[in-house]
């Protein structure tokens, strides 16, 4: 029977991970008949239902996870005060929530993160209030836990500490934990004795194929790219864990080879000639508190020569055509894109991933946990950058062992110019197919809606 959900997060049609996932969840549940309503924070696109105080970017929230956490060496609240403002924004929310719950009577809620992501602890109670005392079935699916980010694994107090015991992610016979590796599964059973399904992220392998037609057709021209250049994109956000400053080593690394893949075509059919650059593309916004790693990133593609286009106010999550300007989605990015880089430290699962994977174009990739635990035995090929950290460097830059970079330069090329990739993508594709079609989340919401 046709149901009414409620799909709630701090944001939603964003190009990260998370909204991602959101908007598949919602695609495909109205495609099965049920009404679907996003709830979000005021920095969201196309939500039905806005709560600013769920913006975990504004306000008191930032000031209360940088007093929260040992990391953040902030301490412009005292506990007492800490403890009064994380319990007078959570009843806040609360009211909004109880308020829209009488007027549509959700059937279900699917909620994201709320009880699982440190930066905004105070959600978390709440959402739990709010499902207790409706007794509405949830189905709760945890992203990123906060324990598995070094900046929320010390609480400031004890109250922070039995809070978040209690509440991230609270025990409710109502609620169905959903994680997206059984890395998290296992951490979720020891640390909170909490049993979960391990739900990875899907992807729609039966969609038309992301390509260069009419509406992206002016997008080399509007970002001064050439038709022989060789681009390298990377589509992450813009944060630290995901590593990108690997991306421009990587990059730096190949424009040194470069003269191997000069008067030669590549698997694609552009050819490489003497004019030709290597332009390094990242299209993924970056949030507020993280614009100092973005300044830092800059002025390391400017030292290392790395030609770096930050195009994150022009690729959003839909096309667009807006008062005489232009936005393009991630997908039109893909379509132009002769190489992806993925070099994150840590990821949940790695929406990039996927996505490299459907549009079956080569990836160079960092090992993070996940990727070793749950994707790599699956099959793939893949250009690897190994698994080893070296440290860090002044700037806080993660510096891999550069034999490593090498290699992945010297595979990358041998690909590129490999007539016969195609063979390696297409197989890529049907491994992706296999194990993250829409059809498994389908058959998920059939067992449990």
């Amino acid at each position: 029977m046709p149901k009414k959900i409620a799909i709630c997060h701090y944001r939603v049609g964003g190009t990260d991970g998370t909204s991602l996932e959101i908007q598949k969840r919602k695609e495909i549940l109205e495609k099965r008949g049920h009404q679907v309503y996003l709830i979000a924070g005021n920095r969201s696109n196309g939500a039905d239902y806005i709560i600013p105080e769920l913006e975990w970017d504004d306000g008191i929230v930032p000031i209360i996870k940088e007093n929260g956490f040992i990391y953040f060496n902030r301490k412009y609240l005292g506990n007492s005060e800490l403890k009064k403002k994380i319990e007078g924004i959570s009843r806040v929310i609360e009211k909004k929530l109880n308020n829209i719950q009488l007027k549509e009577k959700f059937d279900t809620v699917l909620v994201h993160n709320i009880f699982s992501f440190g930066g905004h602890i105070a959600a978390a109670k709440s959402f739990a209030n709010w499902i207790k005392k409706f007794k509405i079935p949830t189905i709760a699916t945890h992203h990123d836990f906060f324990w598995e980010r070094e900046e929320f694994r010390i609480p400031r107090s004890n109250y922070l500490k039995e809070y978040m015991l209690k509440y991230m992610p609270p025990q409710n016979p109502c609620i169905k934990h959903i994680v997206i590796n059984s890395l998290a599964q296992h951490g979720l059973k020891q640390r909170n004795n909490i049993e979960s399904t391990v739900l990875p992220d899907i992807f729609d392998f039966n969609q038309k194929s992301w390509t260069k037609d009419k509406f992206n057709e002016d997008f080399l021209k509007q970002f001064d790219i050439k038709q022989n250049d060789l681009i390298i994109f990377q589509a992450t956000r813009v944060i630290p864990r995901k590593n990108i400053e690997i991306s421009i080593d990587f990059t730096e690394t190949l424009q040194k080879k470069i003269n191997r893949l000069k008067s030669k075509k590549l698997y694609n059919g552009k050819k490489i000639n003497r004019k030709s650059r290597i332009i390094l593309i990242l299209a993924g916004y970056t949030e507020d508190e993280k614009r100092i790693y973005l300044f830092k990133l800059k002025t390391k593609a400017f030292e290392n020569r790395v030609l770096a286009k930050f195009i994150a106010n022009n690729v959003k999550a839909e096309r667009s055509f807006y008062y005489g300007t232009k936005t393009y989605s991630l997908w039109d990015v893909y379509a132009y894109a002769d190489l992806i880089t993925f070099p994150s430290i840590w990821e949940g699962w790695g929406n990039q991933f996927i996505e490299a994977v459907f549009a079956k174009k080569p990836i160079v990739i960092f090992e993070y946990p996940v990727f070793k635990k749950d994707i790599k035995p699956e099959g793939y090929q893949i250009i690897s950058l190994g698994d080893k950290i070296e440290g860090k460097d002044e700037n806080g830059f993660y510096k891999l062992p550069q034999k490593n970079i090498d290699k992945a330069a010297n595979q990358a090329i041998k690909w590129l110019l490999d007539k016969n990739l195609d063979k390696k993508l297409e197989y890529n594709f049907k491994i992706g197919k296999q194990f993250h079609d829409y059809q498994i989340l389908e058959d998920f919401f059939d067992e449990h809606l």
